[in-house]
């Protein structure tokens, strides 16, 4: 590898771990925005649609930087295609995903969505019709251990309200799981920027149907205090971390960025505690570990076949 190789992957890592670490306060901003006086259909539909102009501008940065390649023109199927991925993973799940941080801790919301990796597995081999190997399988029961520990499910103590935020995330893990698959699909034959900016505006489009039926937006009083926390949480913690981990993972490779990803969980169980005093018993620290190291094996074996 020539020294301006090893320098852009150097930058393409750096981008990933950027991008990963500033996905993590996903959550906290939330947290944050609820106890402003916002509610999840607020956060959720806010976050989407005021993201869409910002996923435009990602495009065209990656249109210009792709400008000598031959274009590629989307297909109406594909895009509906694509659209209909964005509602179910940026929709759905988002709003699932917001409604259960109502519920659970940030630490613990961002461990247990970290499980879709896995559930890409579970799905690709279901769709091959095939068993993984032996190690996969054994990544798999070792994820399926620390989800099972990050929930409390060990603690009999665990509420009612507590159990409907798991279901609410490992739904949100699921669609996350089909949005990855269906854009490996999709991606074959229209570029990664056509696929995203249409899942974003679909999903934007979704939530602001959603919010002005369920709120209405003339009616909607956004508090002065809470406009800069909803910044915070579109420009850091949605927009620029897909533009970084986009970026990263043209030079270094997805399976390097999914590795490198895996400071995630960690990263919120940090700030969490940090900014929340919000603490992880050692079964649940455990339980993130071993999330952690099963979706850090499975995408080494990634790598290793890449």
């Amino acid at each position: 590898m020539g020294e301006a190789a090893a320098r852009s992957a150097l930058l393409g890592a750096f981008l990933v771990l950027v991008a990963a670490i500033l996905l993590a306060a996903k959550g906290l901003f939330a947290k944050a925005l609820y106890a402003q006086g916002l509610s999840h259909h607020d956060v959720a539909a806010i976050r989407s649609v005021w993201a869409v102009p910002g996923f435009v501008l990602v495009a065209v940065l990656s249109a210009r930087s792709t400008a000598t390649r031959a274009a590629r023109r989307p297909s109406i199927p594909q895009l509906i295609a694509a659209a209909a991925a964005g509602v179910w993973c940026y929709y759905l799940g988002a709003l699932a995903n917001f409604y259960a941080l109502t519920l659970i801790q940030a630490n613990v919301e961002r461990a247990l969505l970290f499980s879709y990796p896995a559930i890409v597995v579970v799905l690709a081999a279901l769709g091959a019709r095939a068993l993984p190997s032996a190690s996969t399988t054994l990544a798999l029961i070792t994820t399926s251990a620390g989800v099972f520990l990050v929930t409390g499910a060990a603690d009999a103590r665990l509420s009612a309200s507590q159990w409907q935020g798991v279901f609410w995330v490992m739904f949100c893990s699921i669609t996350i799981a089909t949005y990855f698959l269906a854009s490996a699909a999709l991606t074959r034959s229209m570029t990664s920027a056509a696929f995203t900016l249409t899942a974003m505006t679909a999903a934007g489009c979704a939530f602001f149907i959603h919010h002005g039926l369920l709120v209405g937006w003339f009616a909607f009083d956004l508090p002065g205090n809470a406009l800069w926390t909803m910044v915070g949480l579109i420009v850091f913690a949605t927009v620029l971390p897909l533009f970084f981990m986009a970026e990263g993972v043209r030079r270094i490779g997805a399976a390097r960025g999914a590795l490198l990803s895996t400071v995630g969980p960690p990263a919120t169980a940090g700030m969490a505690y940090l900014l929340y005093g919000e603490r992880l018993s050692p079964l649940q620290l455990l339980g993130t570990l071993l999330v952690v190291v099963s979706v850090a094996l499975l995408e080494w074996r990634s790598v290793r076949k890449a």
